[in-house]
């Protein structure tokens, strides 16, 4: 089985407007499908950004610079999804079950390769 990283998108003014009740229905949507991707063995690990604020370090003619990450972008990373599938059409499956596609949002899927870390 394959790594893949579902990248969750959305306007973060949209979730702003939701009532306490609709913030609590959509949080429910999220922990069902949440469920589903561990009882299938598929899931691996998941975060929410706390929000639009951040950086991005860019290399420009030898200077590094520092910008905002969303300068050019209407949709900002909400959070993600790291799942086991077997291919990528698998993986598109499983995004297609996100509750932030009910909302007009939208989740990018990216093979992970192989990663190592600090022992």
């Amino acid at each position: 089985m394959k790594n893949y990283l579902l990248i969750l998108r959305d306007h973060e003014e949209r979730w702003e407007r939701f009532s306490p009740d609709q913030m609590q229905q959509t949080i429910e949507k999220f922990v069902a499908w949440n469920k589903s991707l561990s009882d299938d063995g598929r899931f691996i690990g998941a975060g929410k950004l706390t929000s639009n604020l951040g950086t991005t370090v860019r290399s420009r003619d030898g200077d590094l610079v520092v910008d905002g990450p969303f300068s050019e972008a209407k949709e900002a990373i909400a959070g993600y999804f790291a799942v086991r599938a077997e291919s990528i059409e698998e993986a598109e499956r499983l995004a297609r079950g996100c509750p932030i596609l009910t909302y007009g949002g939208s989740v990018e899927v990216r093979e992970l390769g192989h990663c190592t870390g600090a022992d």
